[in-house]
């Protein structure tokens, strides 16, 4: 192991230590669309997590438009506008 490997042993212990002291926290699986019942983590359940209570995540024109806007300017993760 080369030494800017083992020099990260520290983050193993952390999450040791935070499991050990109720703090650690696992993200959640989203296996479907965020509708009213979705998947999560190989279960069926009511998706009270999500801001989809309009249900436009998977409304037919506003996922057309999506595609469109995609397929026309493309997609990517940008920071806040401020910092421009």
């Amino acid at each position: 192991m080369t030494t800017a490997f083992s020099s990260m042993s520290f983050i193993a212990e952390e999450l040791e230590q935070l499991r050990r002291s109720g703090l650690y926290r696992r993200l959640r699986i989203l296996e479907t669309s965020q509708q009213a019942v979705s998947v999560i983590d190989g279960k069926k359940v009511v998706n009270l997590t999500s801001n989809n209570y309009l249900g436009l995540t998977t409304h037919p024109k506003l996922m057309a438009a999506a595609k469109l806007a995609i397929e026309e300017l493309g997609v990517g993760t940008a920071a806040v506008r401020s910092i421009i």
